[in-house]
């Protein structure tokens, strides 16, 4: 036990500095890891009081006390947690931008129900504090239960034009509140008369201080001033401001009244007693929920800035672990919602913080913070925290819509824009609910620009799994252009089977006429004209949505207009996972692509013969005509007569079997048989199919090895067989034979291979 403490304690202290290997920090060393971290607190620190002023402001100005406890001790055990636990040590915690924004809404709009029901400001306090610890348990537990099962991955795929809609809705809302706190007005974007009305020339003069500190802040960020620039300017500035107050003998409404430092409450004791009204959190429930949904959203985004910024990779489910888990504690001791604090944590490298002791020394000084009681808002003047606020907001609004969203659309930053005015101007229900129509929208839009179609081939330059006779083969290659193969892939929906319609028309039509698939063409088809065939390959797609059945049912309108005939190689998985393609009755639908594609060879090979099936019926005078063709006719014929074994198979029977020695060479006279391969898992699989006229086994043959495959008879085959021996007296006795024999195997071999690189080019 004793050595896991070490182990634990070694690699607290362990430091990383330049990114070496860790190792034993030295005295002075140890010293500059708490210095660091100390100082990296500071914004933090500035960040608690100026929120919690921005927050319990108005009507809830007596919960000061209790929101700088919320927020301190969370900060507190937060960075201490993250210390231990963070997998991008040295990592800092503190109040979240975005979150605080909806904390500082679901405040106002608790205490104005409470105070519309006629209830008291603690009424209204008691409700506010239960809302935020009933939202901090949620958050956490949401957050646990996302890393637990390894799902924190998944936020990741909410489009970022919606999130950046409720991160600019925070800006915004902050950027209100920090005018509203410098006033002592809360500003209302849907009645702002009482702010107005609120000016007077020592509000004004303390908007003024704000507005310029703000713009100072953010200016000074923009100019990409080091990260320790903003704690001694808010120092500074808030030093300066004391002196002048003091020296002018001013005080009311330049500091935060009621409080002499953090006060603790937990809900399970309430700080002001009373009962709770239910109804009231339930009103506020969606608020509640947006707490828990930003936050969510917002810790990816920090840890991927901060991953970016450092050269390393965060375990984004550990990272949701330790967040849940630290939420979970924090809610029943008055914790307020806390989390990464990505600045804080950029400040601390700048400072040279390379360990986690960093992070526990941040933990300890706000610690200390709570323990001396320290009353910070008699400190610090209003306008220098408002300020603050308003910075913060600036800086949230310009990363949402500028910074990390570079290379938005004008479609994806104006969703952005209308979420970000909704929960302004009708709260955070109407932005979720538009957000989550924004989401469907640019899936649509995206998806139906993705292009479904992988890829496109024609006969010519790819073929089915049967190999043919070379008249056959010739044919097919010189008329290929009017078989096409389309490979789809993804989910095809109304935008994606308007592509593929667009797609096909192009390719079947020489005009590029705009309008609708199913319009009639400028000129009526000619019937005469040659028939084509296209052949739609579904085994890539994941489902087929109701909609794309009307275009797709248009798609063959439009085909059987133009003489063109629509082929589905759909697995039964692939229809099993969409529709059943109801309006599709009579359409060829094949289990496979092959399949498919070997029908509509065999259509073309058919034309003029009356039938399909009439390409397959040669008789063996057809096998003698070829062999003289291809060797010669008296070559052809001498071997026909002296060397060549005929051989009759039945349906399913053997004609060799993989593993076996290559001691023949075959050729299929009539019939067709088919060639499968066994893999080293016994799992059959189908190469090919060999018709009349094609050679089967010279390549085993001539190399003297196994069988590779089995081959096995289709149907009523014949085959004419040249065993070894016989081969063997052939180039003894006839030399001339033999040589025309091999002549004729080399380029039946400079085919396939010719046709092999075809299909390559084209598949690239």
């Amino acid at each position: 036990m004793q050595t896991s403490f070490a182990r634990f304690l070694e690699g607290l202290l362990a430091i990383r500095p330049g990114g070496a290997k860790p190792r034993t920090p030295l005295p002075s060393e140890i010293g500059a890891e708490v210095l660091a971290g100390v100082v990296a607190s500071l914004v933090t620190l500035a960040h608690c009081l100026s929120f919690s002023a921005l927050i319990f402001a108005g009507d809830l100005r007596d919960g000061l006390a209790f929101g700088l406890w919320g927020f301190l001790a969370a900060t507190a055990v937060a960075n201490i947690t993250a210390a231990v636990t963070s997998t991008m040590p040295p990592a800092f915690a503190g109040p979240r931008n975005p979150v605080v924004a909806v904390m500082s809404v679901l405040a106002t709009l608790i205490a104005a129900d409470v105070m519309a029901a006629g209830g008291s400001r603690p009424a209204a306090l008691r409700h506010v504090l239960l809302a935020f610890s009933l939202a901090g348990l949620l958050t956490g537990l949401v957050l646990w239960l996302l890393g637990r099962f390894r799902l924190g991955q998944l936020v990741r795929f909410v489009p970022y034009p919606v999130i950046a809609g409720f991160l600019a809705a925070s800006g915004l809302l902050l950027i209100v509140g920090g005018l509203g706190l410098a006033v002592g007005q809360p500003l209302r974007p849907v009645a702002p008369g009482a702010f107005f009305a609120a000016l007077t020339p020592d509000a004004v003069a303390r908007l003024a201080v704000a507005i310029v500190f703000a713009l100072v802040v953010s200016g000074l960020r923009r100019l990409g001033v080091g990260p320790t620039a903003l704690p001694h300017l808010f120092l500074s500035t808030a030093v300066v401001l004391d002196l002048a107050l003091w020296w002018a003998g001013l005080r009311s409404g330049w500091y935060l009244d009621g409080t002499a430092g953090a006060r603790f409450w937990s809900p399970l004791g309430a700080p002001v007693a009373g009962s709770i009204e239910l109804a009231v959190l339930l009103r506020a429930s969606v608020e509640i929920l947006t707490i828990v949904a930003v936050s969510a959203f917002v810790l990816p985004l920090e840890l991927s800035s901060l991953e970016v910024q450092r050269r390393a990779d965060a375990d984004m489910d550990a990272e949701f672990r330790s967040s849940g888990l630290t939420g979970m504690a924090l809610a029943p001791l008055g914790g307020l919602p806390v989390g990464l604090a990505p600045n804080a944590s950029r400040l601390a490298d700048t400072l040279g913080a390379t360990s986690r002791l960093a992070g526990l020394a941040a933990g300890l000084f706000f610690g200390l913070v709570l323990l001396t009681g320290l009353d910070l808002a008699a400190l610090v003047p209003t306008p220098v925290l408002a300020g603050l606020v308003i910075a913060v907001g600036i800086t949230a609004l310009g990363e949402a819509l500028a910074g990390q969203a570079v290379g938005l659309s004008r479609i994806e930053t104006g969703l952005a824009l209308v979420i970000m005015l909704a929960i302004v101007r009708f709260g955070y229900l109407t932005g979720v609910i538009l957000g989550l129509i924004g989401a469907c929208l640019l899936f649509a839009v995206r998806y139906s620009r993705i292009d479904v179609i992988r890829r496109h081939v024609t006969r010519a330059d790819f073929a089915s799994g049967v190999e043919r006779a070379p008249d056959e083969q010739a044919r097919l290659i010189a008329e290929g252009q009017r078989i096409h193969v389309l490979w789809l892939n993804g989910f095809i929906f109304f935008g994606s089977a308007h592509r593929i319609g667009e797609t096909i028309r192009g390719l079947f039509e020489a005009e590029t006429a705009a309008g609708s698939i199913a319009a009639e063409p400028p000129e009526p088809p000619d019937p005469a004209g040659p028939r084509r065939w296209l052949v739609l390959d579904l085994a890539g797609v994941s489902g087929i949505d109701a909609t794309a059945i009307v275009s797709l049912t248009k798609l063959r309108q439009w085909a059987e207009a133009r003489r063109l005939t629509l082929v589905l190689a759909a697995p039964a998985a692939t229809l099993g996972r969409g529709r059943r393609l109801p309006d599709f009755q009579g359409l060829r639908v094949f289990p496979n692509r092959s399949d498919a594609l070997e029908w509509c060879e065999e259509a073309l090979l058919a034309e003029g013969q009356g039938d399909v099936a009439a390409s397959k019926g040669p008789d063996a005078a057809a096998f003698e005509t070829w062999l003289g063709a291809a060797l010669g006719q008296t070559a052809g014929e001498s071997l026909m007569a002296r060397y060549l074994e005929r051989q009759d198979f039945g349906v399913g029977e053997v004609v060799c079997r993989q593993g076996k020695p290559s001691d023949t060479i075959l050729f299929v006279a009539a019939g067709s048989v088919s060639v499968e391969f066994v893999d080293g898992q016994g799992r059959e699989v189908s190469l090919r199919r060999m018709t009349l006229c094609t050679v089967i086994g010279e390549m085993g043959f001539f190399r003297d090895t196994a069988r590779a495959a089995t081959v096995a008879a289709d149907c009523a085959t014949t085959i004419y067989v040249l065993r070894r021996e016989r081969y063997e007296a052939l180039m003894a006795e006839n030399p001339a034979v033999g040589r025309a024999l091999i002549e004729f195997v080399v380029r039946a071999l400079a085919d396939r291979l010719d046709f092999a690189n075809r299909e390559r080019a084209a598949l690239v």
